[in-house]
Protein backbone atom coordinates (compact mmCIF):
# COMPACT_ATOMS: atom_id res chain seq x y z
CA UNK A 1 0.00 0.00 0.00
CA UNK A 2 1.18 3.49 -0.79
CA UNK A 3 2.63 5.13 2.34
CA UNK A 4 0.50 8.22 1.77
CA UNK A 5 -2.69 6.16 1.51
CA UNK A 6 -1.71 4.15 4.58
CA UNK A 7 -1.19 7.33 6.60
CA UNK A 8 -4.53 8.71 5.43
CA UNK A 9 -6.23 5.42 6.37
CA UNK A 10 -4.67 5.40 9.83
CA UNK A 11 -5.58 9.04 10.35
CA UNK A 12 -9.19 8.32 9.35
CA UNK A 13 -9.36 5.41 11.79
CA UNK A 14 -7.88 7.59 14.52
CA UNK A 15 -10.39 10.35 13.81
CA UNK A 16 -13.32 7.91 13.87
CA UNK A 17 -12.11 6.41 17.17
CA UNK A 18 -11.75 9.85 18.74
CA UNK A 19 -15.23 10.81 17.52
CA UNK A 20 -16.71 7.55 18.88
CA UNK A 21 -15.03 8.03 22.24
CA UNK A 22 -16.29 11.62 22.39
CA UNK A 23 -19.86 10.51 21.69
CA UNK A 24 -19.68 7.76 24.32
CA UNK A 25 -18.21 10.20 26.85
CA UNK A 26 -20.93 12.75 26.12
CA UNK A 27 -23.73 10.18 26.48
CA UNK A 28 -22.21 8.83 29.69
CA UNK A 29 -21.92 12.35 31.09
CA UNK A 30 -25.53 13.12 30.23
CA UNK A 31 -26.69 9.92 31.89
CA UNK A 32 -24.65 10.76 34.98
CA UNK A 33 -25.99 14.32 35.11
CA UNK A 34 -29.53 13.11 34.59
CA UNK A 35 -29.15 10.50 37.28
CA UNK A 36 -27.70 12.97 39.75
CA UNK A 37 -30.04 15.85 38.98
CA UNK A 38 -32.88 14.43 41.02
CA UNK A 39 -30.68 12.94 43.74
CA UNK A 40 -32.57 9.66 43.46
CA UNK A 41 -35.90 11.35 44.17
CA UNK A 42 -38.75 9.04 43.17
CA UNK A 43 -42.08 10.70 43.74
CA UNK A 44 -43.97 7.41 43.62
CA UNK A 45 -42.18 6.38 46.84
CA UNK A 46 -44.14 8.96 48.79
CA UNK A 47 -47.62 7.97 49.93
CA UNK A 48 -49.97 9.92 52.16
CA UNK A 49 -53.11 9.06 54.06
CA UNK A 50 -55.86 11.64 54.41
CA UNK A 51 -58.47 11.09 57.09
CA UNK A 52 -61.56 13.29 57.21
CA UNK A 53 -63.33 15.58 54.78
CA UNK A 54 -61.56 17.92 52.38
CA UNK A 55 -61.81 21.61 53.16
CA UNK A 56 -63.46 23.98 50.70
CA UNK A 57 -61.12 25.71 48.29
CA UNK A 58 -59.48 28.86 49.57
CA UNK A 59 -61.85 31.82 49.21
CA UNK A 60 -61.00 35.04 47.43
CA UNK A 61 -59.14 37.57 49.52
CA UNK A 62 -61.43 39.79 51.54
CA UNK A 63 -64.22 37.21 51.75
CA UNK A 64 -65.26 35.05 54.69
CA UNK A 65 -63.55 31.67 54.81
CA UNK A 66 -66.23 28.99 55.43
CA UNK A 67 -63.53 26.56 56.60
CA UNK A 68 -62.81 28.50 59.79
CA UNK A 69 -63.78 26.39 62.81
CA UNK A 70 -64.09 23.18 60.80
CA UNK A 71 -62.09 20.07 61.64
CA UNK A 72 -59.08 19.87 59.34
CA UNK A 73 -58.26 16.57 57.66
CA UNK A 74 -55.70 14.47 59.50
CA UNK A 75 -52.62 13.62 57.50
CA UNK A 76 -50.09 10.83 57.74
CA UNK A 77 -47.06 10.98 55.48
CA UNK A 78 -43.29 10.91 55.40
CA UNK A 79 -40.41 13.33 55.01
CA UNK A 80 -37.80 13.27 52.24
CA UNK A 81 -35.76 11.09 54.61
CA UNK A 82 -38.74 8.69 54.85
CA UNK A 83 -39.43 9.65 58.48
CA UNK A 84 -43.12 9.61 59.52
CA UNK A 85 -44.87 12.96 60.03
CA UNK A 86 -48.48 13.60 61.00
CA UNK A 87 -50.81 16.56 60.93
CA UNK A 88 -53.41 15.98 63.60
CA UNK A 89 -54.74 17.55 66.83
CA UNK A 90 -51.70 18.03 69.05
CA UNK A 91 -52.96 20.12 71.94
CA UNK A 92 -51.24 23.21 70.53
CA UNK A 93 -51.48 25.49 67.54
CA UNK A 94 -50.06 24.12 64.29
CA UNK A 95 -48.71 26.23 61.45
CA UNK A 96 -48.69 24.52 58.05
CA UNK A 97 -46.83 26.11 55.15
CA UNK A 98 -47.58 24.73 51.67
CA UNK A 99 -44.66 25.12 49.28
CA UNK A 100 -44.20 24.39 45.57
CA UNK A 101 -40.64 24.02 44.30
CA UNK A 102 -41.42 25.94 41.09
CA UNK A 103 -43.01 28.90 42.90
CA UNK A 104 -40.64 31.88 43.07
CA UNK A 105 -42.49 33.34 46.07
CA UNK A 106 -42.05 30.03 47.91
CA UNK A 107 -38.35 30.05 47.16
CA UNK A 108 -38.05 33.59 48.48
CA UNK A 109 -40.02 32.66 51.59
CA UNK A 110 -37.77 29.70 52.35
CA UNK A 111 -34.66 31.77 51.69
CA UNK A 112 -35.86 34.50 54.04
CA UNK A 113 -37.40 32.50 56.90
CA UNK A 114 -34.98 29.56 57.01
CA UNK A 115 -31.96 31.38 58.47
CA UNK A 116 -34.14 33.23 60.97
CA UNK A 117 -35.73 30.00 62.24
CA UNK A 118 -32.30 28.38 62.57
CA UNK A 119 -31.18 31.25 64.81
CA UNK A 120 -34.55 31.56 66.57
CA UNK A 121 -36.12 28.11 67.05
CA UNK A 122 -39.91 27.92 67.00
CA UNK A 123 -41.58 27.91 70.42
CA UNK A 124 -42.28 24.47 71.85
CA UNK A 125 -45.84 25.70 72.31
CA UNK A 126 -46.29 25.48 68.52
CA UNK A 127 -45.97 22.92 65.77
CA UNK A 128 -44.60 24.12 62.44
CA UNK A 129 -44.80 21.80 59.44
CA UNK A 130 -44.20 22.49 55.78
CA UNK A 131 -45.68 20.49 52.92
CA UNK A 132 -43.83 20.02 49.63
CA UNK A 133 -46.72 19.78 47.20
CA UNK A 134 -47.60 20.27 43.52
CA UNK A 135 -44.38 18.47 42.63
CA UNK A 136 -43.75 18.44 38.89
CA UNK A 137 -40.55 17.23 37.22
CA UNK A 138 -41.26 19.37 34.15
CA UNK A 139 -41.18 22.61 36.12
CA UNK A 140 -38.24 24.66 37.48
CA UNK A 141 -36.24 23.93 40.61
CA UNK A 142 -36.98 20.20 40.58
CA UNK A 143 -36.58 18.11 42.68
CA UNK A 144 -37.78 19.76 45.88
CA UNK A 145 -35.52 17.80 48.23
CA UNK A 146 -32.36 19.24 46.67
CA UNK A 147 -33.80 22.74 46.83
CA UNK A 148 -34.76 22.53 50.51
CA UNK A 149 -31.51 20.79 51.46
CA UNK A 150 -29.48 23.49 49.74
CA UNK A 151 -31.44 26.10 51.68
CA UNK A 152 -30.86 24.22 54.98
CA UNK A 153 -34.61 24.46 55.53
CA UNK A 154 -35.00 23.64 59.25
CA UNK A 155 -38.74 22.85 59.24
CA UNK A 156 -39.99 19.27 59.18
CA UNK A 157 -41.53 18.69 55.78
CA UNK A 158 -44.12 16.21 54.54
CA UNK A 159 -43.82 15.19 50.90
CA UNK A 160 -47.19 15.24 49.15
CA UNK A 161 -48.05 12.38 46.80
CA UNK A 162 -48.32 12.42 43.02
CA UNK A 163 -51.98 13.51 43.21
CA UNK A 164 -51.14 16.35 45.64
CA UNK A 165 -53.66 14.83 48.04
CA UNK A 166 -52.62 16.94 51.01
CA UNK A 167 -52.86 20.18 49.07
CA UNK A 168 -56.27 19.25 47.70
CA UNK A 169 -57.55 18.19 51.12
CA UNK A 170 -56.72 21.65 52.52
CA UNK A 171 -58.25 23.49 49.56
CA UNK A 172 -54.97 24.96 48.33
CA UNK A 173 -55.23 27.05 45.16
CA UNK A 174 -52.00 29.10 45.19
CA UNK A 175 -48.56 29.22 46.79
CA UNK A 176 -47.28 29.78 49.32
CA UNK A 177 -50.31 29.12 51.52
CA UNK A 178 -50.45 29.22 55.29
CA UNK A 179 -52.89 27.14 57.34
CA UNK A 180 -53.28 27.65 61.08
CA UNK A 181 -54.91 24.91 63.14
CA UNK A 182 -55.94 25.32 66.77
CA UNK A 183 -55.08 22.89 69.52
CA UNK A 184 -58.10 20.73 68.62
CA UNK A 185 -57.17 20.49 64.96
CA UNK A 186 -59.80 22.96 63.75
CA UNK A 187 -59.03 25.56 61.10
CA UNK A 188 -58.09 28.80 62.84
CA UNK A 189 -57.03 30.71 59.74
CA UNK A 190 -56.00 30.26 56.11
CA UNK A 191 -54.23 32.76 53.89
CA UNK A 192 -52.05 32.80 50.80
CA UNK A 193 -48.96 34.79 49.95
CA UNK A 194 -45.53 35.54 51.32
CA UNK A 195 -45.08 37.15 54.72
CA UNK A 196 -42.14 39.08 56.09
CA UNK A 197 -39.92 37.83 58.88
CA UNK A 198 -41.47 40.45 61.17
CA UNK A 199 -44.98 39.22 60.33
CA UNK A 200 -43.88 35.64 60.96
CA UNK A 201 -42.45 36.60 64.35
CA UNK A 202 -45.68 38.40 65.24
CA UNK A 203 -47.70 35.37 64.14
CA UNK A 204 -45.71 32.83 66.13
CA UNK A 205 -45.60 35.08 69.19
CA UNK A 206 -49.36 35.60 69.09
CA UNK A 207 -50.14 31.90 68.65
CA UNK A 208 -47.69 30.89 71.35
CA UNK A 209 -49.34 33.28 73.81
CA UNK A 210 -52.81 32.08 72.75
CA UNK A 211 -51.74 28.55 73.57
CA UNK A 212 -50.80 29.38 77.16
Amino acid sequence: MDIGLKMKSNFLKFTINIFTISIITFITSMIFISGCSNDGFNHSDFKVEVKGNNLMKMPKKGTVDPAIGINAPEITGISFEKQPIQIRPSGKFTIILFLAHWCQHCRSEVDMLGPWIIDNPISKNLDFISVATSIDNSRPNYPPDIWLNQEDWPVKTIVDDIESSIGKSFGITSFPTWIILDEKGKVYNRFSGSITTKAFVNLTTFLSEENN
